[in-house]
């Protein structure tokens, strides 16, 4: 692992480091980069989702491929003229890459939509997920979760005005949002205390919180929420929520719906009045409740394990599996070999 200063990997590998580069020597970070790799005997490098990055260590030459692995959309700027420049730079890098990797079928459409121009191998490698510490509880709460950053492209505010209105006339729920970021924004938090303000005494209002208590709550709470109002390129609370067993409402915004399927109930739109109704339906059909909570864990542990056999029949490849599959194909083209069959979403 090549990484600039900073915090020990949460796995056991060898990490080479180097001190943050300053924008003039950005090129020599990337030669450092490409002559380790080369010393180390790499068959391939693969980039975090930094185009510049990708594109100056695959410069240098051609012997090891690079590929970018991307976790959001790769964004194509308007068309007004220094913004087509940049398009055009950006298109230039992209072409230099063996390969990029997107986070979802949404982020690979649009990145078809937008790129047309670059025709690089590409495959769908979602973020894996490792299930064997989720336990979700048989019993649960009659609790109502709400998890993301406080920004208003979260829908969090719209959650908390539904969750109020239903709370109103449902004395026997509770609800919890957990805010991260929250201090980044405190206008818009302060905006979410407010609207909880009427059932504040069961309305928990969470922000800074370990993860194994988020996780404690995912895996008792009968209802969770992901409200979320911009397209989403992956969407990972929507898979918390079903790992730990919650019957899911959500937006469906862009790789919401490959995370859930079938498995949620979907917003007409995101608002107060629309999360009320949603919590109404949900909260009087019990058997609905356990069918989407059943399915909705089925589906996960399926699609986005990380790694190992799902215990399902109908197992597609795990998410190291795809991304070796890829690897594979695009050292096997660097070296004029037909490549496997592609990895790729199920």
């Amino acid at each position: 692992m090549f990484a600039e200063a900073g915090s020990d990997p949460l796995v056991d590998v060898a990490v080479h480091r180097w001190q943050p580069a300053e924008r003039g020597v950005s090129w020599q970070t990337a030669l450092e980069i490409r002559r380790e790799a080369a010393r180390r005997g790499c068959d391939l490098i693969i980039v975090q989702q930094h185009i510049a990055t990708a594109a100056r260590i695959a410069r240098f030459n051609s012997n090891i491929p690079v590929i970018l692995s991307t976790h959001n959309y790769v964004e194509r700027a308007a068309t007004t003229f220094p913004r087509t420049l940049r398009n055009l730079l950006v298109q230039q890098r992209l072409r230099r890459l063996g390969g990029i990797t997107l986070i979802s079928e949404a982020t690979r459409q649009d990145f078809a939509e937008n790129w047309p121009g670059v025709q690089i191998p590409r495959a769908v490698v979602s973020n894996g997920f490792d299930f064997s510490a989720w336990q979700p509880r048989a019993q649960r709460d009659r609790l109502i979760l709400v998890v993301g950053r406080a920004t208003e492209e979260k829908g969090l505010l719209e959650a908390a005005q539904g969750i109020a209105t239903f709370l109103a006339d449902h004395a026997d729920w509770k609800a919890a949002l957990v805010l991260s970021e929250a201090e980044r924004n405190p206008a818009y938090s302060q905006a979410i205390r407010a609207a909880l303000a009427p059932c504040a005494e069961r309305a928990e209002l969470l922000s800074g919180i370990p993860y194994a208590e988020v996780r404690s709550l995912s895996e008792r709470s009968a209802i969770a929420i992901v409200p979320s109002k911009w397209n989403e390129p992956f969407g990972r609370t929507a898979l918390e929520a079903h790992a730990g067993g919650a019957a899911l409402i959500s937006s469906g915004t862009g790789g919401l719906r490959e995370i859930s399927g079938e498995s949620a109930v979907y917003l007409r739109s995101v608002n107060g009045p629309a999360i009320d109704e949603a919590l109404r339906d949900l909260s009087a059909d019990e058997d609905l409740r356990q069918s989407l909570a059943r399915s909705g864990a089925d589906r996960v542990r399926n699609l986005f394990r990380i790694s190992g056999p799902s215990g399902s029949s109908e197992a597609v490849p795990s998410i190291c599996e795809r991304l070796d599959r890829f690897c594979e194909n695009v050292v096997a083209r660097s070296h004029g070999f037909p490549p496997r069959e592609e990895g790729g979403s199920p």
